[in-house]
């Protein structure tokens, strides 16, 4: 896994909301998820964040997000076809409830099920 180096703040976690704008894309409904889908744009660098968030309201501490640099071939990404996309990358963000962290590295399968 190739971790970002000396790179912007976009880059390491905790994320925090205000340093992007976020373009809603859609829901992701794949096995009743019901996961919300996100263009989020760094306001520092520029940089786009594909942003994928799952939660199961029957239960607590189920909270999931995902968060991997969306290329420009991918600007046109579907909700269901994030997952793929996410797990096909070097490295993405993770954190919530769920995982009980504001934010970490990984890469490979993404635990959104």
């Amino acid at each position: 896994m190739n971790l970002p180096e000396d790179v912007c703040k976009c880059h390491k976690p905790p994320i925090y909301y205000g340093d992007y704008t976020s373009t809603f894309v859609g829901v992701d409904e794949t096995n009743e998820r019901f996961a919300d889908v996100a263009i989020e744009t760094c306001r520092h660098c520029g940089t786009a964040w594909i942003t994928y968030q799952v939660e199961s309201e029957a239960f607590e501490r189920s909270g999931r997000w995902f968060r991997g640099i969306l290329t420009a071939a991918k600007q046109e990404i579907r909700p269901e076809d994030v997952v793929t996309y996410l797990e096909q990358l070097d490295w993405y963000i993770y954190g919530g409830s769920y995982f009980g962290s504001s934010g970490t590295y990984d890469h490979g399968k993404v635990w959104v099920d």
